[in-house]
């Protein structure tokens, strides 16, 4: 399981719009497509944070369907909403944050009472 965060700029009133885009696509084959197992959506002010959690790491996912119909579809649905956080970001595999820390609890640790 690989995790990754997608980071760009949100217009912060479209939250609702954004996550119906995405509701939308989830309910058809891309998903599957590109070994999605989990999409979490955030916003800070206008900062738009994507974590998703796939099969094979996020940036081989995300190019596997890139030119699938429906990644273009909700590309260009997402256009008016969701924009890159750097101009020069020219595809999605530059928006992908780069992890530089990361802690796993041991498997044998028990959860709290």
């Amino acid at each position: 399981m690989d995790r990754s965060l997608i980071i760009a700029k949100v217009v912060p009133t479209a939250e609702t719009q954004v996550a119906e885009i995405f509701a939308e696509s989830d309910a058809t084959e891309l998903p599957h497509l590109a070994g999605v197992r989990h999409r979490s959506l955030y916003r800070l002010h206008d900062l738009y944070v994507h974590l998703l959690e796939t099969e094979l790491p996020g940036d081989t996912a995300v190019e596997a369907v890139r030119g699938h119909p429906e990644f273009a579809r909700v590309s260009a649905r997402l256009a008016p909403y969701v924009t890159p956080y750097s101009p020069q970001w020219r595809e999605p595999r530059d928006a992908l944050a780069r992890c530089f820390y990361r802690f796993d609890a041991p498997a044998s640790v028990g959860r709290r009472p």
